[in-house]
């Protein structure tokens, strides 16, 4: 970008959104630039209740394969950790808790990708190294087989056959902390926000000059920063590059009793399952799946094509699939067997393997391929800034992405330019619907993603037996 633009208009106020609008606010280069977030709170709240950003735990690690994204988060969680209401890990918004990481060889994964061992012993060399540098090399250590993590998890399942303890781990109370972070956008008095669906990207030649909304009215910008995560695909084509995939996570009731005993135990997760459990806050524990995830087909009848030269014209891609327009529905029998094998398996509390869950809800994620986010110009279209496909793993970076973010926009993001560039595909059927009718889902094959692959949600529901709120 080498003219500072008059306007930016942000379309999506989760995580992405915010963080770059608050980044824009505080860089002389963008004193006089107007910033405007559309989102569709639907008159509630900034961001609604189904962004991907908002819920009632996220863990906050350094605990990754890359040595990039692990240097990044530890970066982030030296700013989770700083005392202080005004500080993001403020008010009880972080807690240290740490984190037991575990996996095992499981049969049947592919042999050229990786797996959930490799994941986790990646993670391990580099989360020991980032201990070393910080003094603190006695935080992490590891655990030698099944018996011992038995021990270290507290039950009388399988756990996994290998795994670390990390002390420096923990996990963030992510809805009061993108509460915190839209008061701190909100408070500078430099952004309007608008409460809108987006119906469609409006162009001009080959420049994207804004947004159209429900009401037929366009919100325009020199700049339109299209931030609006799992949503994204339907509006611009990103097939084969990012795509919506819903994860499950339940929730259970626990007594005082069982609250206490959790206030004192460590994050559990296991790459090669998926499986995690944050301990409880406010008697209610959190068991969920961080998996290949399911798919929700539909037409999607105005997303930007690929370039000014191809036609627009209707597209199937995977699109959330959200309690506020489908409540009630729960999850899928195959994700309530799951979740309660995972109670089993990693948690300390006996028995909440049969309890009845308080609650249940699909997450959705935009994933790519190899998990690297997208973060660049379009390449064929004037104007337009992408910033989608955090594959699950965005919310930690929360005190830091901004600059990272804007960085990239004004073309000086380095290495993260390059991991989240703008990449080619083969012309391959990923994403789309092949020559048998059945819609082809975009796999992540980073090692960290556990279940099945290529489950569509409603194809699930149909099986019956699905959990009822």
């Amino acid at each position: 970008m080498q003219q500072t633009p008059d306007s930016i208009l942000i379309i999506g106020s989760g995580l992405m959104g915010l963080t770059t609008a608050w980044t824009l606010t505080k860089r002389a280069r963008f004193a006089n630039t107007t910033i405007t977030i559309v989102d569709h709170s639907r008159g509630t709240s900034f961001p609604p209740e189904d962004a991907a950003s908002v819920d009632t735990s996220r863990i906050i690690r350094a605990d990754y394969a890359d040595p990039d994204y692990a240097s990044f988060a530890a970066e982030a969680q030296a700013q989770w950790r700083q005392p202080g209401d005004d500080k993001v890990g403020g008010q009880g918004r972080y807690s240290e808790s740490g984190m037991v990481v575990m996996a095992e060889d499981i049969d049947g994964r592919e042999k050229d990708k990786k797996t959930g061992m490799e994941y986790v012993k990646a993670s391990w060399e580099n989360v020991a190294s980032i201990a070393e540098r910080q003094g603190h090399s006695n935080k992490v250590r590891t655990i030698e087989g099944r018996e011992n993590l038995k021990k270290i998890v507290g039950t009388d399942g399988n756990p996994g056959t290998w795994g670390y303890v990390n002390q420096m781990s923990g996990w963030a109370d992510n809805a009061a902390g993108m509460r915190w972070l839209y008061e701190q956008v909100r408070r500078t008095n430099r952004v309007k926000f608008v409460d809108a669906e987006v119906k469609e990207l409006v162009t001009e030649g080959k420049k994207v000059v804004g947004a159209r909304v429900q009401d037929g009215s366009v919100l325009r910008g020199d700049i339109v920063y299209l931030a609006a995560g799992a949503w994204s695909g339907a509006l611009i084509d990103l097939r084969g590059r990012c795509e919506a995939t819903g994860h499950v996570l339940g929730y259970i009731d626990i007594t005082q009793e069982e609250q206490e005993i959790m206030d004192t135990k460590p994050i559990m997760i296991n790459f090669a399952t998926g499986h995690f459990v944050i301990p409880a806050k406010h008697r209610l524990l959190k068991v969920a799946r961080h998996g290949f995830g399911y798919l929700n087909p539909v037409v999607c009848p105005n997303a930007l094509p690929l370039s000014p030269e191809d036609e627009r014209k209707p597209i199937v891609a995977s699109i959330p699939r959200t309690a506020r327009d489908h409540g009630g529905e729960g999850f899928p029998a195959e994700a309530d067997a799951d979740l309660r094998k995972a109670l089993t398996n990693m948690c300390p509390l006996k028995g909440l393997e049969t309890r009845p869950w308080a609650k249940q809800k699909i997450c959705w994620y935009s994933d790519t391929r190899d998990a690297d986010w997208l973060v660049d110009w379009h390449p064929n279209w004037e104007n337009l800034f992408v910033v989608t496909g955090d594959s699950g793993h965005g919310f930690k970076f929360l005190p830091v992405i901004g600059d990272k973010l804007v960085d990239v926009l004004e073309g000086k993001g380095g290495n993260f330019a390059n991991k989240w560039r703008w990449k080619e595909v083969v012309n391959d059927v990923c994403g789309r619907v092949d020559e048998n009718g059945v819609f082809q889902g975009l796999l992540t094959w980073d090692g960290s993603r556990g279940g099945k692959p290529g489950m569509i949600l409603a194809e699930e529901f149909k099986k019956g037996g699905k959990a009822k709120l």
